[in-house]
């Protein structure tokens, strides 16, 4: 295999960092972009000019969903890597809709992430355990598009309330910070647990979290 050029892009810089260190040596590829988000990534594609992108799903500014749609936009002809803490079959679905090449959890052996990197080059679907049952395969090699897989969207002001409820504020106190009665507090609550199909507040909480509208807090209890 000829030698190609390789980008990432990941929020937690240590991460990164370990895993360009663990997978330079390797002579089939070299890492032309090290990104801390999908704005910046973009800035530095035309010029580097990679083979292959590994992209975060989580990152502040442009997460990867978005990032991901621009790439293809716009530079259709480069394989996309998405990378995740979580094997979400929704998330996994969604990004499917813009014909990624493989879809990589963080806990990955550096192995596994090099071969998927080796496949996406000569536009192959690496199907890591994320993507091993059938019906994943078909969609994966239909890069169809459905409206059953699309993500609901949060407002700003219902991520707002998010990142209260996650700290464990009260209600009094984010109608108050918000300039918005209880009750509409306890309505759009309602409608963005209807949203994320939960019963709970913990369970809407654990939902964002996954989904990257919410970043964990240090303060957080554990979730049940």
């Amino acid at each position: 295999m000829q030698s190609f050029s390789v980008a990432i892009a990941d929020d937690h810089k240590t991460f990164r960092q370990a895993l360009v260190l663990a997978l330079s040596p390797i002579q089939d590829f070299r890492f032309v972009i090290e990104a801390d988000n999908g704005r910046q990534l973009l800035s530095m594609i035309l010029e580097a000019k990679p083979d292959v992108i590994l992209l975060d799903i989580h990152m502040p500014e442009m997460n990867g969903i978005e990032t991901l749609k621009l790439i293809k936009n716009h530079h259709p002809d480069v394989r996309v890597l998405m990378l995740s803490a979580f094997q979400d079959e929704i998330f996994i679905l969604q990004c499917l809709q813009y014909g990624i090449n493989g879809y990589l959890t963080k806990s990955m052996e550096v192995s596994e992430v090099s071969r998927a990197i080796k496949a996406a080059y000569r536009n192959e679907i690496y199907y890591s355990n994320c993507l091993n049952n059938a019906f994943m395969r078909n969609y994966a090699l239909k890069h169809g598009k459905t409206d059953e897989y699309d993500l609901p969207i949060f407002t700003n002001e219902e991520i707002r309330i998010l990142e209260f409820l996650r700290d464990e504020v009260p209600t009094e106190d984010i109608s108050k910070q918000m300039c918005m009665s209880k009750r509409s507090i306890e309505i759009k609550r309602d409608k963005m647990r209807e949203k994320a199909k939960t019963r709970t507040v913990s369970g809407l909480i654990l939902y964002a979290l996954k989904r990257g509208l919410l970043q964990y807090s240090l303060n957080m209890k554990p979730l049940d």
